[in-house]
């Protein structure tokens, strides 16, 4: 029998393999970090995944298109839901008693306004991711335009709440001091919410194209619920509802800066 000596390269092998073994002995190879799965609708990656509406799957002109879309329906909608107001407030007279429930809406706003501290992270969520729809890049960071429209919520719901309980409570030959119009701080105070109602807008309509979450944790410490498509329909309708009171509540104003009409002459 023949017995053949081994191979050069199966020698060169063998050895390699032996000499990387002893360096690498008492040595712990370094591991990648792993990086946690992104939860729809939380996070910048999160609101990347396809939404339970789908439109931030569409194309980027397509979204833009959604956008506008949204934007011009509560505009026309806000319009004949004011114009109806004006029109059953003229005829009945009834209609004008609701005006005290303005401190109770003003208090409703200040208590929002306080959740944007108190619970940050959460409309930080919410906020439009810079490309968004493919136009959305505004200056300043989440956190930023979080805390500025908490500030003026709490403005606007003091103001309200002050200037709407004078308004319906104090006697007729009374006046209370004017700071922007004549036509009075609860005035002036619901047209600031109506104006910053339209800014948040963009962040409600980010929930439905994105599905973005508020809250993004329930008490319970599970993953927030999904809102489906007819709910982001009836906030839609609520919207709606609540720019046409705050536009009706704030004609006096309006109407002062377009006559250019400021602060308080008779005070």
């Amino acid at each position: 029998m023949v017995h053949r000596a081994p191979s050069t390269l199966h020698r060169s092998t063998a050895a390699t393999a032996t000499s990387l073994h002893v360096f690498s002995f008492g040595k712990q190879t370094a591991e990648e970090p792993e990086v946690p799965p992104a939860i729809p609708g939380i996070g910048e990656e999160g609101c990347a995944l396809p939404s339970p509406s789908g439109v931030n799957t569409l194309p980027e002109s397509q979204q833009a298109a959604i956008f506008a879309a949204i934007c011009a329906g509560l505009g026309v909608g806000t319009y004949l839901l004011y114009s109806f107001l004006g029109e059953i407030t003229l005829q009945y007279e009834w209609v004008q008693s609701w005006r005290y429930t303005w401190p109770l809406l003003g208090l409703v706003y200040v208590l929002a306004g306080a959740t944007h501290f108190t619970v940050e992270k959460e409309y930080c969520n919410i906020y439009p991711s810079n490309g968004a729809w493919g136009f959305w890049n505004l200056p300043g960071t989440p956190e930023f335009h979080v805390r500025w429209t908490g500030v003026a919520e709490i403005l606007g719901g003091l103001g309200l709440l002050i200037g709407g309980a004078y308004d319906a409570f104090a006697p007729p030959y009374t006046q209370f001091p004017n700071v922007l119009t004549p036509a009075g701080i609860g005035y002036d105070s619901a047209a600031g919410l109506f104006l910053l109602t339209l800014v948040v807008t963009p962040a409600n309509i980010f929930m439905y194209t994105h599905g973005a979450k508020l809250p993004m944790e329930t008490p319970d410490g599970e993953v927030g619920p999904e809102i489906p498509v007819a709910g982001h329909a009836i906030r839609g309708a609520m919207q709606i509802v609540l720019l046409a009171l705050l536009l009706q509540m704030s004609d006096g104003t309006f109407e002062s800066v377009a006559n250019g009409t400021f602060g308080c002459p008779t005070c």
